[in-house]
């Protein structure tokens, strides 16, 4: 068997880390630097072949088996590093011995391979001294910390709201007021302290995780990335902490109810698929509804993020087996919701030439007086028969890029000013229904009226919105291209500073 590593693989790590860090290949990383070229190393013990295997079957693995491959490599590594001084300085019995570091530094491995880089370097302090970057004068100040229970892909999602506070913050006050640091359910003392955190080091522009000498207490709380059990631990979360909570489990509850948010934005007024809830085993509901839709969407009721979504089209030979198999898959989480498609608007590829399903995410946040909305992206399904959701081979793209190749039943259609006001403002009243949240994402599906004009079709809401690191800030014109950022408004309303 091969050695692992061997001095290529070490002098490639040493390069992919002075470029992501930008420092020089050959200068000596420092004890925080150590854990991206730990990282990249691991990496090159997969090599290429292996990385694009990984990337391609990830969803039927879940990255167990990556994982542990991972783990495999690390363990070589940690074996053969008294005999290899490929690191001066490292304190390699330290982290041979150091069980929460190892585990981080597969995190970020698995990451790396699995998805494209949305944050930047993660670099993980080995022990709680002094942090670079680590606000000096925190009393007084407002900690805003936000919490999580699955560590994979977390940094994409805090680090767009770290600058969002930051700028706010500039913008207003010329320094900043509000300290943004994410943290791990497992990292926090019993009476909801801090004694591990992720935070943003603006003068490197890196993420710095440490364990912290002297545990924080927050001043607000935002729960994000929680997992497969997310709205058990939401809801125990939200139960132990007394401070503000930007996403609190009340108002959460009732967004993850697909059903009851669908018949909340009807009493509105609002545009909706047709639905109907079916309890598990009751074939004659299913069947029924089935029976009076062209095409319908399944998925379970309380299930987010595209989980498990399927369209099903009457008159196709295998769509009643097909429902069947499906149906008892969404019933395994609980009751399945039953829509309408109404997606009658779609993207057409310019490139491809290929049909492709759209869904909106609108990220809303709460000024204090009513919601808004401030940023988002499009979700593109892989061709017209699959659901505009990532999990299911579609990808994500900016909105401008969207809007301009919208497509109505072969047409190209456009979105004018009318259009995108009316989006806003419905919007802003399908939020409304969600008193307390205080930042939220929008499923908005798109279709045409009888008069020809785009209307919003609002599908689903999300207290924990995933897919921040791809949002971008919206403005009055969509087809403008906007930088990267999830909200400013809601910083100024946390009360912090």
């Amino acid at each position: 068997m091969p050695h692992f590593p061997n001095p290529r693989q070490i002098q490639n790590a040493r390069q992919r880390t002075g470029d992501a860090l930008g420092i020089g290949a050959d200068f000596p990383p420092t004890m925080l630097e150590a854990s991206v070229f730990l990282k990249y190393l691991l990496l090159e013990g997969l090599g290429g072949g292996e990385i694009r295997y990984w990337r391609a079957h990830w969803q039927t693995d879940a990255g167990i088996a990556l994982r542990r491959r991972l783990e495999g490599l690390l363990s070589d590594m940690l074996a053969g590093m008294g005999a290899t001084h490929y690191l001066p300085g490292i304190e390699w019995g330290l982290l041979a011995e150091a069980s929460l570091y190892r585990q981080r530094l597969v995190d970020l491995a698995l990451e790396t391979v699995l998805s494209e880089p949305l944050a930047p370097e993660l670099c993980l302090q080995s022990s709680p001294a002094s942090a670079p970057g680590f606000p000096a004068a925190l009393p007084g100040d407002g900690i805003h910390v936000i919490l999580f229970a699955s560590a994979v892909f977390f940094t994409h999602e805090f680090y767009p709201l770290a600058v969002d506070a930051y700028e706010h913050d500039c913008g207003r006050y010329g320094e900043p007021r509000t300290h943004v640091f994410g943290a791990h359910m497992g990292w926090l003392a019993e009476n909801g302290a801090l004694r591990r955190v992720i935070y943003l080091d603006v003068v490197s522009g890196r993420l710095v995780e440490t364990d912290l000498a002297v545990p924080l207490h927050p001043d607000s709380v935002q729960f994000l990335c929680l997992g497969k059990q997310e709205q058990a631990h939401h809801a125990a979360l939200s139960q132990r902490y007394h401070c503000l909570q930007v996403n609190p489990a009340l108002p959460s509850r009732l967004a993850d109810d697909k059903a009851a948010t669908l018949a909340g934005w009807a009493a509105l007024g609002l545009d909706v698929p047709v639905w109907q809830t079916v309890a598990p085993g009751d074939w004659e509901t299913a069947f029924g509804f089935f029976g009076r839709c062209a095409e319908i969407v399944v998925k379970p009721n309380q299930a987010t993020e595209g989980e498990l979504v399927a369209f099903f089209q009457r008159g196709d030979g295998q769509a009643k087996a097909l429902l069947e198999t499906h149906l008892q898959r969404c019933w395994r989480q609980g009751a399945a919701i039953m829509q309408q498609r109404r997606d009658g608007v779609g993207f057409l590829n310019p490139v491809s030439g290929i049909r492709q399903t759209l869904a909106l995410r609108l990220n809303l946040a709460f000024d204090g007086q009513r919601y808004g909305l401030e940023s988002g992206y499009a979700q593109l399904g892989r061709d017209w028969r699959h659901p505009a959701s990532c999990g299911r081979g579609g990808g994500i793209v900016p909105i401008d890029e969207a809007i301009s190749g919208l497509d109505y039943d072969g047409k190209p259609v456009r979105l004018d000013a009318q259009d995108w006001r009316r989006i806003c403002t419905q919007a802003g009243r399908a939020a409304s229904l969600f008193e307390g949240l205080l930042l939220m994402g929008l499923d908005v599906l798109l279709d045409c009226g009888q008069d020809g004009k785009i209307i919003p079709v609002f599908l689903e809401a999300n207290p924990r919105p995933a897919g921040l690191g791809h949002s971008r800030l919206l403005a009055d014109d969509p087809s403008v291209p906007a930088g990267m950022g999830v909200s400013l408004k809601l910083w100024g309303n946390l009360g912090l500073a």
